[in-house]
Formats: structure tokens, C-alpha cells, sequence
């Protein structure tokens, strides 16, 4: 759920549905979930955190990445090279996203895995990338990617990443010099119950759910529609993506009264036959991977949840942001 690119990056949920978390995980996830909190600005409006290294366990791992490894992804991981990063050396990933006045949305992330600084600044100064000092860090950014991603190494187990201005908001924020993510109660409280077990989860408040939705339908393009408004009873939304020999994605919705749930149901369910409709004109014969998509309402709470195969999903494009 481009997670959506995901990863530094945000190829895009495909990519992510084919992780699976094992047990020993767990704390380091919570662990870097929470080093987020404290590095994160006050601004975020949707957090995703991934487990890359659960991915590359995957016993179809080359054949998925070859799949679903979207352009900008592609792309960064060449500039990242150039700096002796590798993907194998990244473990676990959380990403934040704020949603700007003049850009729909500006990310940013912490890395958990191995990475050397000493070498990380030889090997850019042999492939010509000049650091910039941030904050008394050394941070280097990457010409050829199209997010203006610039790479900060905090110590041999963490790095920060996202444009240069975000670095030093997220040193500030760190420093308790500038406002953090720790002092949104609404946020944090949000993300504490969205964390699991789960492979992939995420978080999305206020403006950032219709921005989710409308990245998650491959045919938005194709509907005249206001998402703002069409999402505008919606406080908050969580999401959760399992994989097994199926993928599974379950999606909650917070709404501001039950009748508003009763309007996004209702306005799901239309969705849903916009997308089948779309699915069949543009892919047919091809599995609908939405073919399952079950949505129900309780309440404030609306609830939907998507199963599919691989096969079918291959066909689908990136499904939502982040």
C-alpha cells in the first residue's frame, strides 16, 4: 500500500505484500517504530513501517522483486550503490510522509541494518558525491533520484533518510531543538495500536486517508471525484498486510459519527464496482484481484479486507501510497 514506491523509496505495497515477520523481530521492529517517534517532526501524516529482511527470506523473493520493483526504486538503488549501500544491508524501514500545501506529499525515513560511515564516505568520494554537514552529521544526496533523497548515517545500525531540509528537521526534532512527533498524542496513540506482527502496517491521519485512497485505486485517474470531500468523515485509517501463499490486506477506518461510516461504506462498495468494472476493460481475462474485496461498517468503524494471489496482483500496478 509506490508500500505503496516502497522502501526508501515508495515502490509500492505490491512489493511489500510479499514479506512474512517471524517472531525474533518483533522488539527490533517496536524498537525502530519508536526511534521513528523521536525522529520524526510533528508534521507527519501517515507512518509505514516494513520489514525488508523477512522479504528477502521469501523463497520467491528474486521472482517477486523482479515483478513488482517499480522505476524509482530501481533507480535509487543505483544511486545508493554508488555510496556502497547495498540492499541487503537494510533490515527493517519506517517511512513518514507530510502532506505539504503546494505538494500533495514530501517523505521521509529511518533505516535499521548495517551500515559503515567511514566506508559509506570513501566510497562517495570515489563515485564524486560531495557531504553536506547537517546538524555535525555527514549527509549525501543522490543526483540521479527524482525525491532529492539525501542519506545521513547516524551510527553502524541506523540511518536517516529524505530531501535536506528533512534531515535537518528530523536532527532538530531529535535534539529537542523543533517540534517532534512525540508531543501529536493523536498520532503516536495511533500508531501504538496499529502496531502488530504484521509484515507490513501503517497509519494514515486526516488529509492523508483520501490521499491513500485515491493513490490505492489503479483507476482514479479515470473518476471525476473530490477525495477530500469523499473522505472528509474519516479521522483516521490502519492498515495491516500479511503473505503467505495469498496475499492479505485489512483496512480500518476511524469515522467521526456512525452515520458517516455509513456514507464511506457505502461510497467502498461503489468504488469497488468502479475498480471490477475498470479491472475487466483493462485486463481482460485476467484474474480481478479485487474480485474479494469485503467491506462492512460497525459503528464509527469501517472495515474492509482484500485477498489475492500473486498472479492476480502481478497485473494490478502499485496499489496506494504510502
Amino acid at each position: 500500500m509506490n508500500l505503496r514506491t516502497l522502501t526508501f523509496w515508495r515502490a509500492g505495497l505490491l512489493l511489500a505484500f510479499a514479506c512474512a515477520l517471524s517472531a525474533p523481530r518483533s522488539l527490533r521492529a517496536q524498537d525502530l517504530v519508536s526511534e521513528a517517534i523521536s525522529w520524526f517532526p510533528s508534521q507527519i501524516t501517515a507512518l509505514e513501517f516494513s520489514d525488508l529482511s523477512s522479504l528477502r527470506a521469501l523463497p520467491d523473493y528474486q521472482s517477486l522483486r523482479t515483478r513488482y520493483l517499480g522505476r524509482n526504486l530501481r533507480t535509487l538503488e543505483a544511486s545508493l550503490s554508488r555510496l556502497g549501500i547495498r540492499e541487503e544491508d537494510v533490515d527493517a524501514m519506517v517511512l513518514g510522509w507530510q502532506s505539504l500545501p503546494k505538494r500533495k506529499t514530501q517523505y521521509e525515513g529511518l533505516a535499521a541494518g548495517r551500515f559503515d560511515a567511514a566506508a559509506l564516505d570513501h566510497r562517495a568520494v570515489a563515485s564524486g558525491l560531495t557531504a553536506q554537514l547537517v546538524d555535525g552529521h555527514k549527509a549525501y544526496c543522490l543526483p540521479s533520484d527524482p525525491n532529492s533523497t539525501c542519506v545521513a548515517v547516524i551510527d553502524d545500525s541506523l540511518g536517516i533518510f529524505g530531501p535536506l531540509p528533512v534531515l535537518e528537521g528530523m536532527l532538530k526534532a531529535h535534539d529537542d531543538a523543533g517540534p517532534g512527533l512525540a508531543s501529536n498524542r493523536q498520532f503516536t496513540h495511533l500508531v501504538r495500536s496499529a502496531q502488530s506482527g504484521d509484515p507490513i502496517w501503517g497509519v494514515a491521519l486526516g488529509v492523508a486517508v483520501s490521499q491513500w485512497f485515491k493513490a490505492w485505486m489503479p483507476a482514479e485517474k479515470n473518476l471525476q471525484m473530490d477525495w477530500a470531500s469523499a473522505f472528509s468523515g474519516v479521522r483516521s485509517l490502519l492498515y495491516h498486510v500479511r503473505a503467505g501463499d495469498n496475499v492479505h490486506l485489512s483496512v480500518t477506518l476511524n469515522c467521526t459519527s456512525p452515520q458517516s461510516a455509513s456514507s464511506v461504506r457505502q461510497l467502498l462498495e461503489g468504488l469497488k464496482l468502479v475498480q471490477q468494472l475498470a479491472w475487466h476493460t483493462a485486463n481482460p481475462n485476467q484474474p480481478d484481484p479485487f474480485q474479494d474485496l469485503e467491506v462492512q461498517a460497525a459503528n464509527q468503524k469501517v472495515s474492509f479486507r482484500l485477498t489475492a494471489d500473486y498472479a492476480a496482483l502481478e497485473h494490478a500496478g502499485p496499489l496506494g501510497q504510502p
